[in-house]
């Protein structure tokens, strides 16, 4: 698949967030910095994975639901000097968010690197035994990199404040929602629940409503309350583009470039994730190729087993068929996206975005 730019309107947001992000992260270290240089490290280490990559789509579909549902008109936004600071905020507190998660399931999967780099765990731990320092080096790497995500959702949650009521309750949804979601993946994996209705409902926590449907939905009442037809609405759209999300995550995971994604591919078949790919190829799958499939899930996967493991994906039509449901499922969001009271530059942006989350390469 050839490489597809980011839309337009997807990086001028990115660029407002991580201007945020940037500033939040220098104060918040020099603050702690001078109360003693090792919180400082904290924060630092904390900023290292915040600015190490990431879309910014959350940020994205939030910022575009606000200006296409009338948030800069609105009165409480027009009373500010910068009518996009709160919305702005909100999107640097989803990538705080979504930081604090990557960490966390880095911790849970075992990986190495992330986004290019070394995972908050493994380079902790690393850092115990170059320092010579007392303890285990696992222990006292996962135990930072539980406190450096945690950190980045203490941050996401600070600035969240100033948001609607509604907008809070979504928030709280939200991160309910992102939890129990990874808990289902994790239990799932575990119990080699690799059917099409647990990975549509993992889907669902994970991608669906997390990356999409939420941020569509607190952009739209970020500083008051709309109407509930409007938010059922941006569900309608975001729910389909999320699964299409998700699918276009787990064909990356096991068929993307691993220089572009910064971490390894393979590593969800070693882990047993229970994906719609997957689902796909053990119900079209012959007795032999069944066979093969059931080493899903072994940590101990071989290059050459996860490269027999590809062509089973493909020899049985698994790889075409979620590539067409990504497209059917684009197509329905869009056919809804249409019929959605925003205005048109929004109808527009929300099209581009919904386009390269189809497409994209990372």
């Amino acid at each position: 698949m050839p490489d597809q730019a980011p839309p337009t309107q997807l990086l001028e947001v990115a660029g407002k967030v991580d201007a945020r992000l940037q500033t939040v992260l220098d104060q918040q270290f020099r603050h702690w910095e001078a109360v003693d240089p090792r919180l400082g490290e904290a924060v630092a280490e904390l900023t290292r994975m915040v600015t190490s990559g990431g879309k910014r789509l959350r940020a994205a579909f939030c910022y575009w639901a606000w200006r296409g549902a009338g948030g800069p008109d609105h009165p409480a936004a027009r009373a500010n000097g910068d009518p996009e600071e709160l919305v702005i905020n909100v999107g640097a507190a989803f990538e705080f968010l979504q930081v604090f998660a990557l960490i966390h399931d880095d911790i849970m999967d075992d990986s190495a690197t992330r986004r290019g780099t070394k995972t908050v765990h493994v380079n902790n731990a690393e850092r115990l035994d170059a320092m010579g320092w007392r303890g285990e080096p696992r222990r006292y790497g996962e135990g930072v990199a539980i406190l450096i995500g945690d950190l980045g959702h203490v941050y996401a949650d600070q600035l969240t404040g100033g948001v609607s009521d509604r907008a809070r309750q979504l928030w709280d949804e939200l991160r309910i929602e992102l939890n129990l979601g990874q808990y289902l993946d994790m239990r799932s994996a575990a119990a080699a629940a690799l059917d099409l209705d647990t990975a549509r409902q993992v889907a669902t926590f994970k991608s669906a409503l997390y990356t999409i449907v939420r941020p569509l939905q607190m952009g739209a009442c970020l500083h008051g309350a709309v109407d509930d037809e409007l938010l059922e609405q941006l569900d309608q759209f975001g729910r389909p583009l999320g699964r299409a999300f998700q699918l276009r995550d787990d064909a990356l995971g096991v068929l993307g470039d691993e220089s572009q994604l910064g971490k390894p591919v393979g590593d969800d078949l070693r882990e047993g994730k229970p994906t719609e790919l997957v689902a796909y190829a053990l119900a079209n799958a012959d007795a032999e190729q069944t066979e093969s499939l059931a080493r899903i899930g072994r940590a101990d996967l071989s290059a050459t087993e996860v490269a027999e493991l590809l062509e089973i994906l493909h020899r049985t039509g698994a790889v075409r068929q979620n590539e067409a449901e990504i497209g059917r499922l684009v197509a329905e969001a869009t056919k809804v996206l249409a019929e959605i009271p925003l205005t048109d530059e929004a109808k527009t942006a929300l099209g581009a975005l919904a386009d390269y989350v189809a497409v994209r390469t990372v």
